[in-house]
């Protein structure tokens, strides 16, 4: 084994332990990794400063703004007086409607960004119809990873392997390209978590877990 694959593997396990740990930002630990690289000669200067003009990151950074966008006009407030209306107080209807709403948006906007803008629905939505938080937040997080599958914007990871294509002269990806098999997975996944998964969740609510421990004490 070469010196620089050692050490390009050393600074590899020391970035995933502080991912794991999560006692620093992602964002500052990516930078941290990038700034190592430079510095051990793993790249020089130019390469480090490459992506940062790269079509796939300009495109992610698009799709930040737009779900902040999204976010900040009062459409979460509008969007989780839909949910709830569609949904009503069934569990299994409730999971199937926040699901492809969050597997829908998340085609079109970035995972986390539809995570966050739904996280205060579920929780309203929770504390009426008074199922355990832990039984409707689990499924958002899996359909919002589900649903951007389904288009090239989806998900980092889609956008770079278009841009991976382009780069080294292949026919990339359009927007759609991945919807059939996008589509299956994410109905696979719904159905899973309607007759399966939600059987496998944990039943907790933390503000009656705090209650009841205020009493006891």
């Amino acid at each position: 084994m070469s010196q620089s694959i050692l050490i390009t593997l050393s600074i590899l396990v020391i970035s995933l332990l502080l991912f794991i740990s999560e006692r620093l930002r992602i964002d500052l630990i990516a930078l941290m990794v990038l700034g190592a690289l430079v510095l051990t000669g793993q790249i020089n200067a130019d390469e480090a400063l490459a992506g940062f003009s790269s079509p796939a990151v300009v495109t992610v950074w698009a799709v930040f703004i737009l779900s902040a966008g999204l976010a900040n006009t009062g459409v979460a407030g509008w969007l989780g007086q839909q949910v709830a209306r569609l949904g009503g107080t069934g569990e299994k209807r409730l999971l199937l409607v926040i699901m492809l709403v969050a597997g829908f948006l998340s085609a079109f906007m970035n995972n986390m960004g539809v995570t966050a803008m739904m996280l205060p629905v579920v929780l309203d939505i929770s504390r009426r119809t008074h199922h355990p938080p832990s039984k409707l937040l689990i499924p958002l997080a899996f359909s919002s990873l589900l649903g951007g599958m389904t288009t090239m914007i989806g998900t980092p990871a889609n956008i770079l392997a278009a841009d991976a294509l382009s780069s080294y002269g292949y026919d990339t990806f359009s927007l759609f390209d991945y919807v059939p098999t996008g589509l299956v997975i994410m109905a696979v996944g719904t159905l899973f978590m309607l007759f399966i998964g939600r059987l496998l969740l944990p039943s907790r609510d933390p503000s009656s877990e705090l209650r009841h421990g205020l009493h006891e004490m």
